[in-house]
């Protein structure tokens, strides 16, 4: 009887750690607004699944940013040094219409240091008003997640995140539940929570519906902090409309 025990106790622990992943976000301000790594993080722990979400990110960056080590970044070294179950490259919200050609390249350079296993992913987000590009009239996001699977299409383990059209979708429906902040750019609590449910669904593979939608963890301190906090009316739509957009192209 004890050796079925502890036959049961290894068999725990050997399934608890085969659930573990190390998740990594490479991007900027539109990654890290609202804790989107962390929210996710805690979404997959609704599962009773450990994920190890960090994230390698500053204001404004590009991937070229990433590669050349600008703004402090370190995300060479992090990606030599760990290896990832998956990675999310964001670049630039500009750079996949202006400039995709040079996304491709300094995504591929950052590519070639992960290993082959590692499933990656692009982070397609949003278009904004005044959406900086001259001589270009954008209406919506489509033209940002077709230009970036013209990278996806070419190389194996390459996925989109639809974000941007979940935030068309969802804007086209509940215009006054917004998803930007103030400066009509980056996402507010709401948006950042519509985008981690579409990153929940298209990495676990999951329906979001029924999520929690406050999460909460406490600083070095023991302090309770709240990563964000949405109304329950507004979470039950941004979770039918994130597996909307996840699921309908799946299926």
């Amino acid at each position: 009887m004890r050796y079925l025990i502890i036959l049961l106790i290894l068999f725990s622990q050997i399934s608890w750690a085969q659930k573990q992943e190390k998740v990594l976000f490479v991007g900027n301000s539109f990654t890290f607004y609202w804790n989107l790594p962390s929210q996710l993080e805690k979404m997959i722990l609704e599962q009773n699944i450990v994920w190890d979400v960090n994230q390698s990110t500053a204001g404004g960056a590009t991937l070229r940013d990433h590669w050349n080590g600008n703004k402090d970044l370190k995300t060479k070294e992090i990606l030599s040094e760990t290896t990832y179950d998956k990675v999310i490259f964001q670049d630039h919200s500009t750079y996949p219409i202006k400039y995709i050609d040079t996304t491709e390249y300094y995504f591929l350079k950052l590519k070639k240091l992960l290993n082959s296993q590692t499933k990656i992913y692009l982070y397609a987000t949003w278009h904004y008003p005044k959406f900086p590009i001259e001589g270009l009239i954008i209406d919506d996001s489509k033209q940002i997640e077709i230009n970036l699977r013209t990278i996806s299409n070419k190389y194996e383990n390459v996925e989109i995140i639809p974000v941007g059209r979940a935030f068309d979708l969802f804007s086209s429906i509940y215009p006054d539940i917004k998803l930007l902040t103030d400066d009509k750019k980056h996402p507010s609590h709401n948006g950042t929570y519509l985008a981690a449910c579409v990153f929940y669904a298209s990495l676990t593979g999951k329906s979001s519906k029924g999520l929690n939608r406050r999460y909460e963890d406490k600083d070095s301190n023991g302090k309770k902090i709240y990563y964000s906090i949405v109304e329950e009316i507004a979470a039950s739509k941004l979770q039918a409309v994130a597996d909307e957009i996840v699921f309908s192209e799946r299926y």
